[in-house]
């Protein structure tokens, strides 16, 4: 079910908790967040405007885009079990699969899904703005990344991997998705028992 006003309210209330707020436990967030969703957005590259969508089915979390948006997009879709292990369920052309993934950059929220799951997420971060958006920009080491320059940014209702900051000059230049175009669908009554993974 669409739910833009809810979204849009809770995030402007959280976007507007005064400075001395306490920051969100990050293993506790991770674990309450809707199990379904799906959005999709605008990446400008230098030459042509990419279209994303990213969604997340209960264990599965999946990107389609990579191209510009006339072109065929490609899909990397990646399934995580009850204990925090990662697998690849769809696997993009001309990339190889075989190992446990490291899902980084747009897929990032599979990674939060896992390390949730190993009860791996200690720390208290706080909510920042990403144009219309409050979004947990989350340290790239606890998600699996070695030496990482970006750290994931997740939509705050949602989980949504939509922004990348830079460490250096603190600021979202790595790749991320225009919050303008930003459209999402979310279905917060989805607490039931889990689909299986396929």
């Amino acid at each position: 079910m669409v739910r833009h006003l809810a979204m849009a309210v809770a995030a402007l209330a959280f976007a507007g908790a005064p400075a001395g707020a306490a920051g969100t436990d990050l293993l506790q967030w991770a674990r309450g967040l809707p199990e379904r969703f799906a959005l999709s957005g605008s990446k400008v590259e230098p030459t042509y405007v990419s279209a994303i969508d990213i969604s997340r089915d209960g264990d599965v979390v999946s990107i389609l885009g990579g191209a510009p948006a006339w072109a065929e997009r490609s899909r990397e879709t990646v399934a995580i079990d009850a204990g925090g292990a990662m697998r690849h369920v769809v696997c993009p052309s001309g990339m190889t699969c075989d190992s446990p993934p490291t899902p980084a950059g747009f897929l990032s929220t599979a990674a939060l899904i896992s390390k949730s799951r190993t009860g791996a997420l200690h720390a208290s971060i706080e909510a920042e703005p990403y144009g219309r958006f409050s979004v947990l920009c989350v340290p790239a080491e606890m998600l699996g990344i070695s030496r990482p320059i970006l750290d994931p940014c997740f939509e705050i209702t949602t989980g949504a991997a939509i922004a990348q900051k830079n460490r250096f000059s603190n600021r979202f230049d790595g790749p991320s998705l225009d919050p303008v175009t930003l459209t999402f669908a979310i279905d917060t009554a989805t607490k039931s028992p889990k689909e299986q993974a396929p």
